[in-house]
């Protein structure tokens, strides 16, 4: 009897099953990579927030002639400005009250432009760090990655 399907260039389920394991070894192997970068995003953004908030406040003081003083609190994760208005930090980032620069825990954004601060590091999921300063001269906040 003549197998009449011995030279059709069909896979075999073996080459198929093969194909299939080496597709799912490749796709264990690069899940970690693409989550860690997904979370290394997110925390980018939050910390983004953060400065964006406090170039916010620096914009305000100048426009409205005003020095504007935002206390940092440790304790609730937040921002507080003159008056009541509230910051709520992030989620996904904590501030780290062990990186108080000169135990200052206020940053004051004057009506000329200029402003001063502590430099305050967040930290988020696996030790991941950022600094968040204002330069004096030109009263922005800026952050580095750590």
């Amino acid at each position: 009897m003549i197998n009449k399907y011995r030279d059709s260039g069909a896979f075999t389920l073996i080459e198929l099953l093969i194909v299939l394991v080496i597709i799912i070894i490749g796709a264990v192997i690069s899940a970690p990579r693409v989550t860690t970068g997904i979370d290394t995003a997110k925390f980018k953004n939050a910390v983004s927030e953060v400065v964006t908030y406090l170039r916010d406040t620096h914009l305000e003081a100048i426009l409205e002639k005003k020095d504007i003083t935002v206390f940092v609190d440790y304790k609730k994760n937040i921002f507080k400005r003159d008056g009541d208005q509230l910051f709520s930090i992030p989620p996904l980032i904590i501030l780290n009250p062990l990186a108080i620069d000169d135990n200052q825990t206020q940053y004051t954004f004057y009506n000329n432009g200029r402003g001063t601060g502590p430099m305050v590091e967040f930290i988020g999921h696996n030790e991941r760090k950022a600094t968040v300063y204002v330069d004096m001269i030109s009263g922005l906040a800026k952050y580095n990655l750590n």
